[in-house]
This record gives structure tokens, sequence and C-alpha cells, in this order.
């Protein structure tokens, strides 16, 4: 059984806070695994923010006037689905990268229109930015990416332990395998 919670936010910086409130709201009562919820909350924080910072789903740079059009008109949309041993993030953008990043490797994946789609970099050390996907990474099963110039979706999959699994590693285990996956392993 896979439950599906799907909702829009403006393409302003408070939704940030408000899709992870959103997340935990849906999540609490249906998944006893705290940390799983708290994980899910930092990719849905990671990915939102990058659509608003590098898609035209945000403000950024904008005046005041074309901020308020784009409060109007850029948005964020954000898909959980719930199964068994799986929580999935899916945050789509309203397309159209902003700008150009000259730190982007060459022959980085690109979507249909040629525009950069998201990828994991490797920032200075002094960098304030560019760790988000890294942590999407490392906090993923997998995530991957799909989309155009009119939008692009990140998606993310999470693992965590259903509120039937017991407590013992074998009875994680043992569910996972039912289910056809591999228990997620957290590195230290």
């Amino acid at each position: 059984m896979c439950e599906r919670f799907t909702r829009t936010f403006p393409g302003i910086p408070a939704s940030v806070a408000s899709a992870r409130a959103w997340v935990a709201e849906i999540l609490s009562p249906r998944v006893p695994d705290g940390e799983a919820i708290g994980d899910a909350q930092l990719v849905v924080s990671e990915l939102v923010t990058n659509a608003l910072q590098h898609t035209s789903s945000g403000d950024r740079g904008m005046g005041r006037a074309e901020a308020r059009l784009r409060a109007i008109l850029g948005r964020v949309h954000l898909r959980l689905l719930l199964a068994p041993h799986r929580i999935r993030v899916e945050v789509t953008d309203t397309g159209t990268s902003i700008g150009t990043d000259s730190s982007a490797p060459s022959g980085d994946s690109r979507d249909g229109a040629g525009a950069p789609g998201p990828m994991v970099r490797c920032p200075d050390p002094d960098a304030e930015h560019g760790r988000g996907l890294a942590l999407v990474d490392h906090l993923a099963q997998r995530w991957f990416w799909r989309g155009d110039h009119t939008s692009r979706t990140v998606t993310a999959d999470l693992a965590h332990q259903p509120a039937d699994a017991g407590h013992s590693a074998t009875a994680g285990v043992s569910a996972t395998a039912r289910a056809g996956g591999v228990p997620a392993q957290r590195q230290p």
C-alpha cells in the first residue's frame, strides 16, 4: 500500500520552512522512525531551496515588483509517497535555470533544452553554498531528476522502518527482503 500526499508552495524563501513543517505533519503519525522523518525534512529543505535558487520557481535577484510577480507565478510542487519501507520525495520546479554556473564541470547532465540539471558539486571548503545535493546523495538510497525547460522533478528515495517491522534487526531485514529491497545501511 502506498499513500500519496501533494502540496504546492509559493516561490518564496519562507516556503522552505513551510515544506519542512508539512513533511513532519504528514510523516509523524505514519512513520515511527524519527531519524527517517528528520532525513526526509532535510532532503525536502535542500531540494526546495535548490528549486527556489536555481530555477524560475524562486525570486532570487529580483526587484520588489518582480519578486511579487514570482510569488504569484513561481511555484514549487512537493509530493510525498509513503510505502512500507520507503519515503519518496519529489520536488517539481517551474523550470528554466537562472543564470549560468561557471563551476559546472564539462559534461554535466542537461535537460532537454540544454540547461544544466542538478548535480552533486565539490565546493571549495570556504564556500557558503553548494553542499545541498551532497547531503541528498548521502541520505537517500538513490536520487535522480527528469525534466526539460518547462519543469524539473528531483526525486529522492529514503528508507524507513515501518511500525510493523518490530525492533529486531532480523525483522527489519525480513520485511525488506519480502518487499524486494535492500535495507539501508548508515555509515558512521
